[in-house]
């Protein structure tokens, strides 16, 4: 197994003895450890920290009931508590959820039922990143944006997202009416699909935005201004401010012929593998998890990752400290939907990832490629024993 050691062993003494926890997380933001850092100043705690690759963790979690250094807790991305029946997560208490806890993340954090997580940030949601120095005021539908292209040098792209993730196309989809999962069902195989695969790759085949254009290549451009629009996560605001200064401005993503393009939201949680929390370690765990939910250190979680925090109250200050740009981010959350956090939606998205670069390449029309991204998902599912 692949694994990053974050390089964090920090120390403190609680009551004269060591207070251990054994994190593993996949933030490979460079200021994570510093969150760690303050929290284990402020709980007396000592945390082993190790960054685990996001590919890796499902061996980690399988492999972790049988080593003598045993995970206590980790932090990932909710839609990977669907590896639950690999890891044994606890259920979480309702008491252990703070009160200023946003209850709308805790609908990430559930599997079938059962919250196993507990939301710490939240967000991951796409939005309309645009330099007002090519474009002077927001656009309100996919069309206007595309009415736009005429106007800019011809060194300027128009838009740009990372093309071939399918966490960009997931907005699309959904001003098609379509969803992944259906009924805890995948549903890759509908008209909505269809269609949102053939208005996507017509983009591209117009010209409107450029399908090889991957992550790295759309944030350079827009950086260097030399995109006027980008479609990119809340994570890169501040990138973006440093970069364009005053010429920055920012928007939830527009509606396409009049329907709302909904991008999925997904919160980082806690989760405690091999039922942790009700183990030898439990009142360090719990001790740990409330923590993470106070002011103290969710204001962190905006000051060291500009990641937004889930408590409320910290919420509302940060959009009366940090002004009008903050509060767009944060209330384009209402334009949301949180994404599945099953182990269904592990094995859609590659699928889909699949059945996309298929279309894209000419070798199966619409109507063929929901046909493939069904079959193909039916038989992982059941090979994997999905419920």
């Amino acid at each position: 197994m692949q694994q990053v050691v974050w390089g964090l062993l920090l120390f403190a003494v609680f009551n004269s003895h060591a207070k251990t926890i054994n994190l593993a997380h996949t933030m490979k933001h460079e200021n994570f450890s510093q969150l760690f850092g303050k929290l284990a100043e402020q709980s007396g705690l000592t945390i082993h920290s190790v960054l685990v690759d996001q590919k890796a963790l499902k061996v980690r979690l399988v492999q972790n009931a049988h080593t003598s250094n045993m995970t206590d807790v980790i932090i990932v991305p909710a839609d990977h508590l669907g590896l639950s029946e690999y890891a044994n997560f606890s259920e979480i208490p309702t008491s252990l959820i703070a009160q200023t806890t946003d209850k709308r993340t805790l609908d990430t954090a559930r599997v079938s039922g059962k919250l196993i997580g507990i939301p710490i940030i939240q967000g991951n949601h796409l939005l309309l990143f645009y330099n007002s120095k090519f474009i002077k005021s927001p656009v309100t539908d996919w069309q206007d944006i595309e009415k736009l292209k005429p106007t800019l040098p011809s060194h300027v792209k128009l838009i740009t997202w990372s093309f071939m993730e399918m966490y960009w196309f997931i907005p699309f989809l959904s001003a098609f009416e379509g969803n992944l999962i259906a009924d805890g069902q995948a549903q890759l195989n509908t008209p909505s699909m269809h269609d949102a695969l053939r208005f996507v790759w017509g983009l591209n085949a117009r010209d409107i935005v450029d399908s090889q254009c991957d992550y790295a290549c759309s944030h350079q451009a827009f950086q260097q201004q030399q995109a006027a629009f980008i479609v990119n996560g809340a994570w890169a605001l501040n990138t973006y401010q440093q970069a364009l200064g005053e010429n920055l401005s920012v928007q939830s993503l527009p509606s396409l012929n009049g329907r709302v393009m909904q991008p999925y939201y997904s919160t980082f949680v806690l989760a405690f593998p091999n039922d942790s929390l009700n183990g030898p370690n439990k009142d360090n765990l719990r001790k740990f998890a409330k923590l993470a939910q106070e002011a103290s250190f969710q204001r962190l979680i905006w000051q060291e990752i500009s990641d937004i925090p889930v408590n409320i109250e910290v919420l509302e200050h940060l959009k009366n400290e940090q002004g009008t740009v903050f509060g767009t981010l944060v209330d384009a959350l209402k334009e949301t939907k949180p994404m599945p956090s099953t182990a269904t939606m592990i094995i859609v998205w590659e699928v889909l990832n699949k059945g996309f670069s298929r279309f894209g390449s000419g070798a199966l029309t619409a109507e063929q490629t929901g046909q493939f991204m069904q079959g193909l998902a039916e038989r992982s599912i059941a090979n994997d024993g999905v419920q």
